[in-house]
C-alpha cells in the first residue's frame, strides 16, 4: 500500500508564496498549488497542525506509524500521525542509536532508541490506567464559527515579505556554496542549472523548479523548491504562522544530490522554551503551568466539549520539546565519549604502576632488615652501656646532692636558736639556691625526698621575718626618748634582714596597724571614763556622747586642747621616724646592691637575667617600703581626724548655740590642729574638716535667725524718733567704709581703745562718706548687724559664701520691713503712732539712704573672703541698691501725694466762695489759701531738716508743679462778673506765689497762677461782647 510520502506527485512540490500563507486543507494529493477559490473554507484544526509539524533533516523511507516501538506510540503518537496526512511529513534524522551511532550511517528513528528513550518512560501506554480516555471516547468537538478572512487580506504582508523570502530560497537551495549569488537573486549560471534540472527525468535531483508567485499573482523568479526547506531554521515553527513544511519529495532529493553525508543537522535547542531551563522551573506553580500549555483549558472547565485540536497540538509541542533535547543529550554524550575511555586508559596504567612499586617496597624491606641484624645492633649495644654509666655518675652526685639539702633544715633550726638571724638567712638563701638550679637536667623539687623542702624553707624564712618585724616594730612604737641616731643604729639590722626577706613592705603595715591603734587609745584616755562594762561598746558609746554633750563649753575645750597637743606630738614623731626609714632604707638598699655586684664579679653569677630580675624586685621593694612609711603618717592622721570628728559630732547642738567669742575660738584650735596635720603627713584629711564645717553652718544658722528675729522685733517697735549716733557705731561705719571690721586688725582694737578712752559725745548725725544723715534706733541695730556678720566672715572663711546670702536677707529684710510699717502704716498698729508724718516719711528716707551708702562697702568687704567660684553672687548688692532706691523714691512720692490731698481738700473750698460778694476771710488772703501756704511751707520746714538738699529740690519741685497746674486751671474755670471778685482772686494767686517763693534752698514756683488771675474774662464783658457782635 503506498504511503501518502509516494502518493506525492513532484508537481507538488511547486507552490507559490501565497500558498504559504493559504496551505492546502486536504488529506489527498493536490494536483495543483493554485490559489484556492474564496469559497472553499478551510478548518481551523487542520491549518494549525500543518503550521505546527516538526520538520527532520532527511527523510524516512521505512517509515509507518505501526513500526514504532511501543514506547515510542504514546499519547503524542496520535496527534503525530495525523500529521502525516497530505503532503507533508516528518523529516528523518541522521542519527542513530548510541551504540552504534559512530559505526553506522543509517537514519536514525525513535524505534531505534528502544524503551530506555525519554520519551519512551515518560510516556510507556503500559503503565496508563484504565481510566485513561482514547480518542474514541472524546465527545465530538462543536462546530466553531469562524470569521470569513479574504485572501486579499494578506496581500500588503505577502508583498512586503516577497524579496525577503526569494533571497532565503534561494539561499536554501544552494546551501551557500555557490558564491555567485547576488542579493535576493541567483546567477545566470545558477538559472542555467535550475532549469536544466527542470528538464530531467523527475529523479530528486531533478526536480522542477518551482515558481515563486507574488502576492498579486504574477509569477516572479523561479527558485527550487528544495532551498525553502534546505537547513533547520532559527525560528520557533510554532511561533511562525507563515513558515510551512517541507514535503517529502523535496526531502528525498536532498537527500540523494549529496554525495557525501552533511553534517548532522541538530533541532534547534533555542525552539524550547527558555522556562524550561529556568531554576525556578515549578510546574505546580500556576503561572507557570499556565505559560507552558499556553493557556489551553487542558482540565476542561471551559464547557462539556474541550478543544481537542488545542490538546493535541499542545501535546505534540511538548514532545518535540522532549525529541530535541534528547537528541543534545545523545550528541553531548557522543562528543564526550572519547574522553572518558581515554581516563579509563590512564588509571589502567596508573594501576600497573603502583603494583612495580610496592615490590619494590617489600625487596627494600627485606634488605634493611638483614642490616640491622648484622651491622646495627651490636654497635648500639656498645653506645648503652656508656650511656649507663654516665647516668650512674650522675646518680651518685644527685645522692650526695640530696644528702647535704636534707642537712641543712637541721642546721637552721639550730641557728635560730642562737638568734643568728643574718645566718639562717644566708643559709636559706644557699639552700634555696642549690634547689632551684637544675644540675644535669635534674629538677630537685621534683624528687620525693625534697618535695616539701622548698615549702619548709619558706617557712623558716617566714619566721625569720616575724622576728625580725617584731623586733622592728617594738623599737619604732616604744614610748621611752631616744636619740634619733641611736635609733638609726639599732634599725640598721633589722631594715637589712627584711630587705632580704622582701618583709619590709609587711614590717611597715604592721607597723601602721599599730601606729593606728595607739592613736585611738590615746583618744580614748583622754575621754571621760564611762562606768560601762568594754564588752558593751554600743552602751559606752551613748554614755561616752551623753557625757560629751553635758559637759561645760570651758572642760571640753581644756579637754580638746589637751588632746590635739598629744596627737600633734605622735604626729610630729611619725614624721621624724617617716624620714629617717626613707634614709635607712636607701642605704640598706645600697649596701646590698654593692654586695650582689662583688658577687657578680667573682664569676658566681650564671644567669643574668635571673639576676635583672631580681634586681628590679629589690628595686620595686624598696620604692614600696618609701611609700608605705609615708603611708604611716597619713593614716595616722586620718585616724586622728576621723576619731576627732566623731568627738565634735557629739556636741553639734551645743556648738551651734555657743556666743561667737567661744565658737570662734574653738574653731580656731580646730582650724590650727588641722593645718599642722595635713601639712605633717602631706595630704588633706577630710574627716574633722568635714564635721567642723557642719557645725560652722548650724552656728551661721543660728546666728543669722537670732538677728533676724532682733532686727525685726527692733523694726517693728521702732518710733521713727532721730536718734543720737555713738561714737562706737560712728567708728563701725568709717571702718566699714574703708574696708574691714571693728575686730579685723591690732590697729582697729587700738583705735577703739583710743576712742573710748577720749570718752568722745554722741553726735546727732552720721556720717557716711562725707555725707550726714539722721538716724532712728532700727538704724542703728541694722549697723551693729553688719559688724557682727563680717566679723563672722573674718573667723570662719570657710563660711563666707553662707555668710554672704545671710546677708542679702538681712538687708532685704530691713527694706521689706521698714516699706511695711512707714508706706504700708504698719508702724500705727506695731509701734502705736498715730499717724505717718512727714518727719516719719523723712526719717524712713534718711534710714535707708544710710543702707544705699553702705551696701557698696559691704561688698568690697566681702570680695576679700568669697572664693572666687562664687564672686558672681556679689552682683546680688547692686540690685540690693537699686531696690533700696526704689523704695526712697517711693517715699518721696508719697510725700508729694499727700501734698496733693490737702491741695484737693483747700480747691474744693476755694470753689464755695462767692468772689463777686463774700469779702476776704484771712488775714492776708483768704483761709483756703493761707493753710494751703501754710502747710507747704511747713512740709518744706521739715524735710529741709532731715532730707539733704536734692531730695529735698526734688518733693518741693513735685509739689510746686503740681499746685500751680492745677490751681491755675480752677482760676480760669471761675465765673466772676464784677471787678472786684477778679481782685480777690488776684490777692490770692499773689499770696500764694509770694510766700512760697521765700522759701530757702529750692526753686521758687512759677507766676503760672498769677498769670491766669490777671487774665480771667468777667461775666458782663463777655455778655456785652456778645450784644455787640450780634446784629442789630
Amino acid at each position: 500500500m503506498p504511503t501518502d510520502v509516494e502518493r506525492t506527485s513532484p508537481s507538488s512540490n511547486g507552490m507559490t508564496l501565497s500558498s504559504l500563507a493559504t496551505p492546502s486543507l486536504s488529506h489527498g494529493p493536490s494536483p495543483t498549488l493554485a490559489p484556492q477559490q474564496p469559497s472553499q473554507q478551510p478548518s481551523p484544526r487542520l491549518m494549525n497542525t500543518h503550521l505546527m509539524s516538526r520538520e527532520r533533516s532527511y527523510p524516512r523511507d521505512d517509515y509507518s506509524p505501526s513500526s514504532r516501538p511501543p514506547s515510542i506510540r504514546s499519547a503524542s503518537s496520535h496527534g503525530r500521525h495525523r500529521l502525516l496526512h497530505g503532503n507533508h511529513a516528518r523529516r528523518p534524522s541522521s542519527y542513530s542509536n548510541f551504540s552504534t551511532m559512530s559505526e553506522t550511517s543509517l537514519p536514525w528513528t525513535t524505534k531505534d532508541i528502544g524503551f530506555h528513550a525519554i520519551s519512551g518512560v515518560l510516556n510507556d501506554p503500559a503503565k496508563r490506567t484504565a481510566s485513561s480516555s482514547r480518542s474514541a471516547d472524546i465527545a465530538a468537538v462543536p462546530q466553531a464559527s469562524i470569521s470569513h478572512v479574504r485572501r486579499a487580506d494578506f496581500d500588503a504582508y505577502l508583498q512586503h515579505i516577497a524579496p525577503v523570502f526569494e533571497r532565503y530560497q534561494y539561499n536554501k537551495l544552494t546551501n551557500h556554496d555557490d558564491g555567485s549569488t547576488t542579493f535576493g537573486l541567483p546567477s545566470a549560471t545558477s538559472q542555467a542549472a535550475m532549469a536544466a534540472n527542470a528538464a530531467g527525468d523527475g529523479s530528486p535531483s531533478n526536480l522542477p523548479v518551482p515558481v515563486v508567485t507574488s502576492p498579486l499573482g504574477s509569477p516572479s523568479t523561479p527558485v527550487s523548491s528544495s532551498s525553502v526547506y534546505h537547513g533547520a531554521s532559527s525560528r520557533n515553527p510554532y511561533s511562525l504562522p507563515s513558515q510551512h513544511v517541507m514535503s517529502t519529495d523535496s526531502l528525498v532529493s536532498l537527500d540523494s544530490a549529496a554525495a557525501t553525508p552533511p553534517p548532522r543537522d541538530l533541532p534547534m535547542l533555542e525552539n524550547v522554551p527558555s522556562i524550561f531551563f529556568e531554576e525556578a522551573f515549578h510546574l505546580e506553580n500556576p503561572r507557570t503551568f499556565d505559560t507552558v500549555t499556553e493557556g489551553c483549558d487542558v482540565v476542561g472547565h471551559s464547557g462539556p466539549n474541550p478543544p481537542l485540536s488545542t490538546n493535541h497540538i499542545l501535546q505534540e509541542k511538548l514532545s518535540y520539546y522532549l525529541d530535541t533535547v534528547e537528541i543534545h543529550l545523545l550528541q553531548e554524550i557522543e562528543n564526550r565519549s572519547s574522553s572518558f575511555f581515554e581516563a579509563l586508559s590512564n588509571l589502567q596504567a596508573l594501576h600497573q604502576q603502583t603494583r612495580d612499586c610496592v615490590n619494590q617496597i617489600h625487596t627494600l624491606r627485606a634488605r634493611m632488615h638483614q642490616l640491622a641484624v648484622t651491622e646495627a645492633k651490636p654497635g648500639l649495644e656498645i653506645i648503652r652501656l656508656h650511656v649507663r654509666h654516665r647516668n650512674l655518675v650522675k646518680l651518685y652526685d644527685a645522692l650526695a646532692t640530696i644528702k647535704d639539702l636534707v642537712a641543712a633544715q637541721p642546721t637552721i633550726q639550730i641557728l635560730l636558736g642562737q638568734a643568728d638571724y643574718f645566718g639562717a638567712l644566708d643559709l636559706i638563701r644557699e639552700t634555696r639556691a642549690v634547689l632551684h638550679q637544675q644540675d644535669n637536667g635534674i629538677d630537685w623539687r621534683q624528687i620525693r625526698a625534697l618535695v616539701h623542702l622548698s615549702t619548709q624553707l619558706d617557712e623558716m624564712e617566714k619566721a625569720v621575718a616575724a622576728m625580725m618585724q617584731h623586733d622592728f616594730v617594738s623599737l619604732l612604737l616604744s614610748d621611752t626618748l631616744q636619740q634619733p641616731e641611736q635609733l638609726k643604729d639599732r634599725l640598721v639590722s633589722s631594715v637589712m634582714g627584711l630587705l632580704a626577706t622582701r618583709s619590709l613592705a609587711e614590717s611597715l603595715q604592721d607597723y601602721k596597724d599599730q601606729a593606728c591603734v595607739h592613736m585611738k587609745q590615746l583618744i580614748r584616755k583622754h575621754c571621760p571614763t564611762t562606768s560601762t562594762g568594754r564588752d558593751k561598746d554600743d552602751e559606752e558609746n551613748e554614755e561616752l556622747t551623753k557625757a560629751l554633750a553635758s559637759m561645760p563649753f570651758a572642760q571640753f575645750f581644756q579637754l580638746m586642747d589637751g588632746l590635739l597637743d598629744d596627737l600633734l606630738t605622735r604626729l610630729q614623731r611619725a614624721c621624724t621616724y617617716d624620714q629617717m626609714l626613707v634614709e635607712l632604707i636607701d642605704e640598706c638598699a645600697a649596701e646590698q646592691a654593692q654586695d650582689a655586684k662583688s658577687i657578680d664579679e667573682n664569676g658566681q653569677n650564671g644567669q643574668n637575667g635571673d639576676d635583672q630580675s631580681d634586681q628590679s624586685e629589690k628595686e620595686d621593694q624598696v620604692e614600696q617600703g618609701k611609700a608605705m612609711s609615708h603611708q604611716v603618717v597619713t593614716t595616722m592622721a586620718e585616724v586622728a581626724h576621723v576619731r576627732l570628728g566623731k568627738l565634735l559630732a557629739c556636741r553639734h547642738e551645743q556648738h551651734a548655740l555657743l556666743n561667737p567669742t567661744d565658737f570662734y575660738r574653738l574653731c580656731h584650735r580646730l582650724q590650727s590642729f588641722i593645718h599642722e596635720s595635713e601639712t605633717k603627713c602631706g595630704r588633706v584629711c577630710f574627716g574633722l574638716r568635714g564635721t567642723l564645717m557642719s557645725q560652722q553652718k548650724a552656728f551661721v544658722d543660728h546666728f543669722h535667725m537670732e538677728r533676724i528675729k532682733q532686727a525685726s522685733q527692733l523694726i517693728d517697735n521702732e518710733q521713727w524718733v532721730a536718734s543720737e549716733v555713738p561714737r562706737d557705731f560712728q567708728h563701725m561705719v568709717e571702718l566699714l567704709c574703708n574696708g574691714g571690721t571693728a575686730h579685723d586688725d591690732a590697729d582697729a582694737s587700738a583705735a577703739q581703745n583710743d576712742a573710748n578712752d577720749t570718752a568722745a559725745p554722741a553726735t546727732k548725725l552720721l556720717v557716711v562718706d562725707t555725707q550726714s544723715y539722721y538716724v532712728v534706733g532700727c538704724t542703728l541695730l541694722i549697723i551693729k548687724l553688719f559688724d557682727d556678720y563680717l566679723r563672722c566672715v573674718q573667723q570662719l572663711e570657710s563660711m563666707a559664701t553662707e555668710v554672704l546670702q545671710r546677708l542679702y536677707e538681712l538687708l532685704k529684710l530691713f527694706n521689706s520691713r521698714v516699706c511695711q510699717v512707714i508706706l504700708g502704716a504698719g508702724a500705727m498698729r506695731s509701734a502705736g503712732l498715730k499717724n505717718i508724718s512727714a518727719k516719719h516719711l523723712a526719717l524712713a528716707s534718711q534710714s535707708i539712704g544710710v543702707m544705699v551708702a553702705l551696701t557698696p562697702a559691704l561688698k568690697t568687704c566681702m570680695t576679700k573672703y568669697v572664693p572666687e567660684k562664687h564672686r558672681v553672687l556679689l552682683s546680688e548688692f547692686d540690685r540690693v541698691v537699686m531696690d533700696y532706691q526704689s523704695h526712697q523714691k517711693e517715699i518721696h512720692l508719697k510725700l508729694v501725694a499727700i501734698m496733693n490731698e490737702r491741695f484737693s481738700v483747700h480747691i474744693k473750698a476755694m470753689q464755695n466762695i462767692d468772689w463777686d460778694k463774700d469779702a476776704v476771710n484771712g488775714k492776708h488772703a483768704n483761709t483756703y489759701m493761707e493753710t494751703l501756704v501754710k502747710e507747704t511751707m511747713t512740709l518744706h520746714k521739715v524735710l529741709n531738716k532731715y532730707l539733704p538738699k536734692a531730695d529735698l529740690q526734688f518733693i518741693m519741685t513735685q509739689v510746686f508743679q503740681s499746685f500751680t497746674h492745677q490751681l491755675a486751671h480752677v482760676i480760669t474755670e471761675l465765673e466772676i462778673d464784677t471787678s472786684v471778685g477778679k481782685d480777690r482772686v488776684i490777692q490770692d494767686a499773689t499770696y500764694f506765689t509770694r510766700r512760697l517763693s521765700s522759701l530757702q534752698g529750692i526753686t521758687p514756683p512759677t507766676q503760672e497762677v498769677l498769670e491766669a488771675a490777671h487774665t480771667i474774662v468777667l461775666a458782663t464783658a463777655i455778655t456785652n461782647a456778645a450784644q455787640n457782635d450780634a446784629p442789630s
